[in-house]
């Protein structure tokens, strides 16, 4: 009986609006009496787009009980009319702490991972798979990257090479949620954008291994293999019943051209999806940054310069402008070198000052032993022991100076004040 108390506590209790509504939102009570609806509960969790529907149908209010403090503040900073109030709650939510998401992110990323190669695992092998399960991992990384994007951010940087395909297909799906978090997508958006990312290179695993991880340049005649996983993705997810028609879209169409020199279908621009236009970003800066069998991986900057030189003629020009905007040249899990020497790892960016992010210092001057870690803030100008202020004069790989992020990720972040 105490268990059931706690699941059915709730901090606020608060009259929103049906056009304000939600999907995951918990309706508690209506504005008329539960038997004059076709409502069969009383109360419920909105679980997708057409039980919003249904209840704006009904009702022009009800009231919701947020079960967490900072889902009613991304209601209230949403829905307010006050801009004091809207920038209150803001800066609320933007200092959600980086070390309370690191574990939730930590563990929706792993098994996400998990379950996007196991169902690579059964298209390899011809067998059938559940489109349910990634479905489920898409929401959970959606809910982190909702609660604090750079917890779920950093983990795209953790690569391992021999895992590539499978973390590069979730590394996409994560990027382009938050990227059109970013762009302003609603939440069911989001999750579709999300399923289209993870499943968007599945044809890949209908390639033979030695075209697909060869070292060298492909022929001619293996490369026309290769570009044949867009159509087998096509066909492997048009099969399945309960994927939705915007992934079969982006498997088939993310390597198509605004000039009209992509394939599979040599597409016009007018022709490509706008969900197909956004993931072809992501999966591009991924894979450029990403260390692959026959391509070391490259830095951010450099994964910048190839999607600009490829605007208007492969990407949608603004789509790539606002991509780089949001990202910054040091995003979370970066490792910077200062100019005096230290060494620390980006926690957080500046919206307003892109080239002062906030930083957990962990190696000394002379890089030789870890310091007492602790957190400065560039956009407040910090100093350093010589009373100069902090400069990145560059951003190092992961392992340089024996620095592996996977250990600060491990241990949550540890830190000794925020």
């Amino acid at each position: 009986m105490e268990k059931d108390l706690v699941v059915l506590s709730h901090i606020k209790r608060v009259k929103v609006f049906a056009n304000q509504l939600e999907v995951g939102m918990f309706v508690s009570d209506i504005d008329r009496d539960w038997s004059e609806t076709s409502f069969l509960l009383q109360g419920f969790t909105l679980q997708d787009q057409d039980d919003v529907q249904s209840v704006q149908k009904q009702c022009e209010y009800v009231y919701i009980d947020f079960s967490d403090e900072n889902d009613y503040k991304q209601f209230r900073a949403k829905t307010t009319v006050s801009k004091t109030l809207k920038e209150q709650y803001d800066k609320e939510l933007s200092a959600a702490s980086i070390k309370a998401e690191i574990r939730p992110a930590t563990r929706a990323y792993k098994h996400s991972k998990g379950v996007i190669k196991g169902i690579l695992d059964r298209v390899m092998l011809g067998e059938n798979f559940e489109i349910a399960a990634v479905k489920k991992h898409v929401k959970e990384c959606v809910d982190s990257i909702v609660r604090n994007q750079n917890a779920m951010l950093m983990m795209t940087l953790i690569k391992h090479k021999d895992e590539y395909t499978a973390e590069h297909c979730l590394n996409v799906g994560v990027l382009s949620i938050a990227f059109a978090k970013f762009l302003g997508y609603e939440r069911d958006q989001l999750e579709e954008i999300g399923l289209a990312g993870m499943l968007h290179d599945i044809g890949k695993v209908k390639v033979p291994d030695e075209i697909l991880n060869k070292p060298g340049k492909l022929t001619t005649e293996e490369m026309a293999i290769m570009r044949e996983h867009a159509k087998l993705g096509y066909e492997i997810l048009l099969s399945k019943k309960d994927v939705a028609a915007s992934a079969v879209d982006v498997a088939y169409s993310h390597h198509e051209r605004l000039d009209g020199e992509g394939y599979p279908r040599a597409l016009e621009g007018h022709q490509i999806s706008d969900y197909a236009r956004l993931i072809a970003i992501v999966d591009c800066f991924d894979a450029v940054t990403s260390d692959r069998c026959y391509d070391r991986s490259r830095s951010i900057l450099d994964a910048y310069k190839v999607l600009m030189q490829a605007r208007d003629t492969h990407f949608d020009a603004q789509l790539v402008t606002k991509f780089i905007e949001w990202r910054g040249i040091y995003p979370p899990g970066s490792i910077v070198e200062m100019e005096n020497g230290e060494v620390g790892i980006v926690l957080a960016t500046n919206k307003r000052y892109k080239l002062r992010p906030k930083i957990l210092m962990v190696l000394d001057e002379l890089k030789e032993k870890r310091r007492k870690e602790r957190i400065i803030d560039m956009s407040k100008l910090d100093l350093d022991a010589s009373a100069q202020t902090y400069r990145i004069i560059k951003a190092i790989p992961n392992h340089a100076f024996g620095i592996d992020l996977q250990d600060y990720v491990d241990k949550g972040l540890s830190i000794a004040a925020v």
